[in-house]
């Protein structure tokens, strides 16, 4: 459905079309298949979604390679941003007027990391460890969503994330899925997907990014 793009920094995948736009921050994993139909679902939702390549083209198939990855990436974020950038920079070259950024697991890190540059954010099960958020610069609203059963996500580094939003009146809504665990909106893993879960937190997602988009 969608198509290669290829940006000044970095390639993405493109879905979609029209002035509101959601930019999808892929798993450890890299811009494997499932990210591009998580791009594929918002753009028959009605968004133009694009997803940045921020692993230069790299995925991986197992932890440690996907933990290597993650490793670099997270070494040196400027690089990261220099490819948000110039994502939203293509968007606003497309008449894009509102952008929601939404991640998954380290890409939920960068969600909230990026928050500044978003006019919704919707991280999915954030590593709050792997880098310094600056909760003061986030102004727009935030839809987090957790799993209870998260092995590498805390409940507390949840709730420090609450209360970090509280202090900085930013307009956040905390969804802790219970039974659950880490990555349970990926249907490419069996061992970890829950499709009652993942129903309900897609339709939460969409909805949030269709009344703050609009």
């Amino acid at each position: 459905m969608g198509k290669e793009l290829t940006l000044k920094t970095a390639k993405a995948y493109l879905s979609g079309e029209g002035d509101k736009a959601v930019i999808v921050l892929h798993e450890w994993w890299g811009l494997v298949p499932h990210i591009k139909d998580i791009t594929d679902r918002f753009a028959k939702e009605g968004f133009l979604a694009i997803a940045p390549d921020l692993y230069d083209g790299k995925t991986a198939d197992n932890p440690n390679d996907a933990g290597a990855l993650m490793q670099e990436l997270f070494s040196n974020l400027s690089k990261a941003q220099n490819i948000i950038e110039d994502t939203i920079d293509y968007l606003k070259s497309q008449g894009v007027k509102k952008i929601g950024i939404t991640g998954f697991c380290c890409g939920g890190t960068l969600t909230w990391y990026f928050g500044k540059y978003g006019d919704a954010l919707v991280p999915f099960y954030a590593l709050y460890q792997l880098a310094p958020i600056d909760f003061s610069s986030i102004k727009a609203p935030v839809l987090a969503i957790h799993a209870e059963k998260d092995e590498y996500v805390p409940l507390a580094d949840v709730e420090k994330a609450k209360e970090e939003c509280k202090k900085h009146g930013i307009n956040a809504e905390f969804i802790i899925y219970p039974g659950v665990n880490h990555a349970f909106l990926n249907d490419t893993r069996p061992e970890v997907y829950n499709e009652k879960a993942a129903k309900d937190a897609w339709e939460k997602a969409v909805s949030f990014f269709r009344k703050h988009l609009s």
